[in-house]
């Protein structure tokens, strides 16, 4: 008699046990739902943004997979507004890793190649905004760009590399989001023989002072340009010379050509023509 109580009460235990192991799957579990069947409110006072399903009335909570196209989110809601870990799959692979803090991204946000290991783009965040450096990458791992940012504008260096040496090609500074002082870019193209370097300078973000353009083909000069800029217009003295060294020269006010002009033989100064604007 004792022993079916026993078998009983055991019986009894392990139902029990199990429903309570259902009840806590349940609710460690992640929710599967689509993008479109989610709706969201701003919250002004704290400028977040509140995540609701389309006739849910009770902002969400928990662990989501929120399915949106080909991609699959993985993230977490407090009171309907994201907060910790995220991630993003596509066809199962990892493509980008963060997390978040009251509904901003925070900290380091890296998206990946389709092999889900190759890092491709890396931002540091702060509330939502990047602040730092920001790097790129080409499918191999070379280097393809470098940008710094402060409170989310472009402010520093931006450096781009060439994808088959990994040598720099591009260099120019930013503040706010404009251009400001020099830039210089390097393009080549071995299959041709050519190559080109390009030093020019800007001012609040418009090309403004000395600008040089040279170009080569097969080791021989091809173009060779050089002048100055003002408020985003050729202005004052330039000169052009081409792959048979006939130089032309004259002057530009405000983008428009001005003064006397001339054209000329380099190799032995005869002047070929002139004439005034």
């Amino acid at each position: 008699m004792s022993n079916e109580k026993n078998r009983k009460d055991m019986k009894t235990k392990i139902i029990l046990a199990g429903i309570l192991l259902l009840l806590c799957g349940s609710s460690f579990a992640q929710r599967i739902v689509e993008y479109g069947d989610l709706r969201t409110l701003t919250d002004a006072e704290h400028g977040t943004v509140v995540h609701y399903l389309k006739d849910g009335k009770r902002p969400l909570s928990g662990e989501y997979r929120i399915l949106r196209g080909q991609d699959e989110e993985s993230v977490h809601f407090s009171k309907g507004v994201k907060q910790g870990d995220y991630r993003r799959y596509r066809d199962g692979v990892l493509r980008e890793k963060g997390a978040y803090a009251d509904g901003k991204r925070h900290g380091l946000f890296v998206t990946y190649y389709q092999d889900g290991k190759t890092p491709q783009r890396e931002a540091p965040m702060q509330h939502g905004k990047i602040e730092g450096t920001v790097r790129t990458w080409f499918a191999d791992g070379k280097p393809d760009m470098i940008q710094e940012y402060r409170e989310g504008k472009k402010n520093g260096k931006e450096q781009r590399f060439d994808p088959k040496t990994g040598r720099l090609i591009y260099e120019a500074d930013y503040t706010d989001d404009k251009k400001e002082g020099k830039q210089w870019e390097l393009n080549e193209d071995t299959s041709r023989g050519w190559l080109s370097e390009t030093v020019s300078h800007y001012k609040n973000g418009e090309l403004d002072g000395p600008y040089e353009y040279t170009a080569h083909k097969h080791g021989k000069l091809y173009l060779h340009e050089s002048g100055a800029y003002k408020a985003g217009y050729k202005h004052g003295v330039w000169k052009k010379t081409d792959d048979d060294g006939i130089v032309t020269q004259g002057e530009y006010t405000d983008g428009r050509e001005t003064g006397h002009w001339v054209r000329y033989d380099s190799t032995n100064g005869e002047i070929l023509n002139e004439w005034d604007k």
